[in-house]
């Protein structure tokens, strides 16, 4: 398996990437929303095969004790206004009875409170044709889920096995509900998540030197942090053009930007100061 690459094609199958050979997947699968990316799932029956076959890839892939964190969202669709009728679907359930199904066990559930929600909320308005009693919720947060392939805790550990978090952190990090700022559509990705949220996933869940996977890599967020924090990546992506943006934002990553490693050798390093220097906290 090559490291720190981007495969371009389908995540339904992860060819190159070696059984048990990834200890943690941060993902964030595109939501059944009409964007450009979701063309090739006509229904949303197919949506939820998309997702069971790529989790079923990423599963097999994951060491034993290994991680998979999985960002999404229920989807609110339609409304009166244009004909159809307002419902929300729950995409999560149907997934957490595949992966057990699997072998990988839901482990913990995050709730991230987006703290700008309205940054990509386009069917929560307010206008005359609305009726009252009729209005729809602001989707202010989104879970993020935890998963661990099989019932034992990772025995490959770090040579250097210890706690790569202080007290401090970890209170912070073990918190239920983290606010993050959500990110805004822009020119490079419809649909970005945040660094820290994925710095986040990268602490409590891996060690340095750890194989991160994204089978949904977009914009190249999980490799970018994954590289900043002294791991290895792998990712794949469907679209061509994401591909290229993604190495190209990963590879502006400059030595000068990677100093957790040696950050978690040397403990006389203000853990603190370093990381929030490397990625951009205010996102």
């Amino acid at each position: 398996m090559e490291l720190n690459k981007i495969y371009q094609g389908d995540s339904r199958r992860l060819d190159g990437i070696d059984d048990n050979s990834v200890h943690l997947t941060i993902t964030s699968p595109p939501y059944y929303v009409g964007k450009e990316y979701e063309k090739y799932l006509p229904t949303l029956e197919s949506y939820f095969h998309m997702l069971r076959d790529v989790f079923q890839e990423v599963h097999r892939v994951t060491v034993p004790g290994g991680k998979i964190v999985i960002n999404v969202g229920d989807l609110a669709v339609g409304s009166n206004y244009n004909g159809g009728f307002p419902e929300e679907i729950m995409i999560m359930p149907k997934l957490v009875d595949s992966l057990r199904n699997f072998g990988s066990y839901l482990y913990a559930r995050i709730i991230w409170d987006k703290d700008n929600p309205w940054a990509n909320s386009s069917h929560v308005s307010f206008h005359s044709k609305i009726q009252h009693a009729e209005y729809r919720i602001l989707p202010a947060w989104e879970w993020i889920w935890v998963f661990r392939k099989g019932k034992e805790a990772r025995v490959d550990k770090s040579p250097e096995d210890g706690r790569f978090i202080d007290k401090d952190e970890w209170k912070e990090l073990v918190h239920g509900v983290w606010s993050i700022r959500s990110v805004q559509r822009n020119d490079f990705h419809e649909a970005m998540f945040p660094e820290k949220l994925v710095a986040n996933c990268l602490k409590l869940y891996s060690f340095p030197g750890d194989t991160i996977l994204d089978p949904f890599m977009g914009s190249g967020t999980t490799g970018a942090v994954a590289k900043k924090f002294g791991r290895n990546y792998v990712g794949k992506d469907i679209e061509p053009k994401y591909v290229k943006m993604a190495e190209g934002r990963i590879a502006s990553i400059n030595e000068s930007m990677i100093q957790v490693t040696s950050e978690y050798r040397d403990k006389t390093v203000n853990r603190k100061e370093l990381q929030g220097s490397i990625f951009d906290v205010s996102l």
